[in-house]
Parts: structure tokens; C-alpha cells; sequence
């Protein structure tokens, strides 16, 4: 092995969208509605996809709820805050550096995500490449994107490992011949002990 690919959410960042929500104190239902019509809804994918403009996006929300559309806008403005980092990256990816391996991100995230949370991302300027679903106009599982990764920056499949939380993303790895890994959070306090 020589590669290590990552998912972004959920393995080198938290993606806390509740917490968030949480913040802005909206009463019960209110908040059980933006939850079902924002973070809970097939529409956040066309995001990840990258096939709608940020204001294309906002719409469909709030067409799912115009009841809330106050709450929705309030929302979106600030869902950046859905995303924080973790104690372990920073170590966990020095760990790899320094054995000597090449490091990829391959992500679902939508523009307007990644703008609000840019700050949060600046780690992924140190790794050697990566793709991220919205500029490729296509999401895992969907081996596609999978195969653009491998293709752009030369890696052989047999000497990559990838990790993901989501299973089904990780057969899609493993399909091409990827060592596909369901990630959860005692893998990298697990390795870096050893």
C-alpha cells in the first residue's frame, strides 16, 4: 500500500447538522421541519451533485416548506456551522505522511458547503489530490467518480486503501479493487497507538 484515500464528512470532519440546527432554538416542530425539508432531504444530494446554483438550491428547500422559509434561509446562510474538525486528523494524517504515503480525498460535498466551511477544509491543501462530488457534476457510490480519481492522479487500486463511513460506498471501492475500510472513529486512535 502507497495510497490513502478519505472521505471528508464524518471521517476527517464532523458533519453535526443537528447541533447546529439546535442552535438557532427554533420551537420543536419548526425544528423537525427544516430538519425534514434541508438536512433530511433527497435535495441536499442535488447539491452534492453539483447540478443546481446555490440560489437553485435554497429554493427547492424552501419549496419543500414554504411555511418555514424565514427559518430555511436562516438556516442555509450559516450551515457551515454543520461542520467541525477533529481532534485526530491533524495526527492522523501526519501519520501516514510520514510512512510515506500519497494522500486523496474523495468527497460528496456541495459548493456552497465547502465556501461556508473553506476555513475549516484548509488541510486538504496539503494532500496530494483529490475530487470532490459538486465540481465533477457526480456522488459515490457511483463508480465514476471513483474511477476519475484513479485515472487523474495515476493510482493502482491494488496499493489504495479507502476510507469511508458509508458502507455502500465502500463496496463501490472495493469493486475496482480498492481495500475499502467502514471507517469509525477508533481506526485512527487504534493505528496511531501502535
Amino acid at each position: 500500500m502507497n495510497t490513502v484515500i478519505f472521505d471528508i464528512g464524518k471521517v476527517l470532519v464532523d458533519y453535526d447538522w443537528k447541533t447546529y440546527l439546535d442552535s438557532f432554538g427554533y420551537e420543536e416542530d419548526i425544528r423537525e421541519k427544516v430538519a425534514d425539508e434541508v438536512f433530511r432531504n433527497e435535495d441536499w444530494v442535488e447539491g452534492d451533485r453539483g447540478i443546481v446554483s446555490t440560489q437553485e438550491w435554497l429554493q427547492l428547500f424552501i419549496e419543500n416548506e414554504p411555511s418555514c422559509e424565514a427559518q430555511i434561509r436562516e438556516v442555509f446562510a450559516g450551515f457551515g456551522g454543520t461542520i467541525r474538525p477533529l481532534s485526530y486528523t491533524e495526527a492522523w494524517i501526519r501519520y501516514f505522511r510520514d510512512q510515506g504515503y500519497k494522500i486523496y480525498y474523495l468527497s460528496n460535498f456541495s459548493y456552497e458547503l465547502h465556501r461556508q466551511a473553506y476555513e475549516k477544509l484548509k488541510f486538504l491543501d496539503t494532500f496530494d489530490g483529490g475530487i470532490f462530488s459538486w465540481k465533477e457534476k457526480c456522488i459515490k457510490p457511483d463508480e465514476q467518480i471513483y474511477r476519475l480519481l484513479l485515472k487523474r492522479y495515476s493510482i493502482d487500486p491494488a496499493e489504495a486503501v479507502f476510507y469511508d463511513d458509508r458502507p455502500e460506498n465502500v463496496e463501490t471501492a472495493q469493486r475496482l479493487g480498492i481495500k475499502g475500510i467502514v471507517f469509525h472513529k477508533d481506526i485512527p486512535l487504534q493505528m496511531m497507538e501502535k
